[in-house]
């Protein structure tokens, strides 16, 4: 997705320059800045630095070329945080930054489960994914993306150490065949801690529940942000165990 920065920008600074609790001084802009960036000089250096260059010490001006001075990842991650910051007070006009940067819409759409092995990477390609959809309040689209996350660990596990089993399709069930696993190989080696293996089940169940509850393919309800980001990090977390065996 190509984001128009300067669309974004222009969106945002209408908010920041209006007076009232979305205001924003030149030293609280660039301390919010140094947050995705800690090269980023503070106020008094900068504007002191910038009269020396002859540039433009307008708070207009030097916003956008601390924002156009930024990677890709740490724009994204700058404007969402003035998103967070802003949406309690501004929640119509910081809806239009949040469609220019991260998209809109809430449907879910059809998901393909991968069939190669995973690996860290592809976790974490994933992980963005959602991220993303979170970003943009596509809640429903996050839960979903989790679902197919987990189906996709689950499957590539069970292909690789339960080749018998492939034709176990249901994501409850392989969870349980998974967790089983797990458990023997882990008993063969000594002690372990059962009790985390055996969670596994449960909390892909919480998963599997909340995406067949809230996903517009099922009862047409919404997921909330706090759902969607539950669901996110407890994915996370098993995706990370199982990778230790696949």
């Amino acid at each position: 997705m190509s984001v128009n920065w300067i669309t974004a920008y222009n969106r945002l600074f209408k908010i920041i320059n209006t007076d009232g609790d979305c205001y924003y001084s030149g030293s609280a802009f660039i301390q919010f800045a140094q947050q995705v960036d800690d090269s980023i000089p503070n106020y008094n250096l900068y504007i002191q630095m910038r009269n020396q260059q002859g540039k433009s010490t307008s708070r207009k001006d030097f916003y956008w070329d601390i924002i156009s001075g930024l990677e890709e990842p740490q724009k994204y991650q700058l404007f969402r945080l003035f998103i967070e910051a802003l949406e309690q007070d501004a929640k119509d006009e910081i809806e239009g930054v949040r469609s220019v940067v991260f998209g809109g819409g809430s449907a879910v759409p059809t998901t393909i489960i991968p069939q190669n092995l995973w690996s860290s990477e592809k976790l974490n390609s994933s992980l963005k994914d959602i991220d993303k959809a979170i970003d943009a309040q596509q809640f429903n689209r996050a839960v979903t993306l989790a679902y197919t996350c987990l189906e996709g660990l689950y499957k590539a596990y069970v292909r690789e150490n339960i080749p018998d089993q492939v034709n176990v399709a249901s994501l409850i069930p392989l969870s349980k065949l998974v967790k089983n696993d797990i458990s023997a190989k882990l008993a063969a080696k000594g002690n372990f801690p059962q009790e985390i293996v055996n969670t596994l089940p449960t909390l892909t169940n919480g998963i599997a529940n909340s995406r067949n509850s809230f996903s517009e393919s099922h009862f047409d309800k919404d997921a909330n942000k706090w759902l969607a980001m539950y669901a996110r990090d407890l994915t996370n977390s098993i995706g990370r165990l199982l990778l230790h065996f696949v």
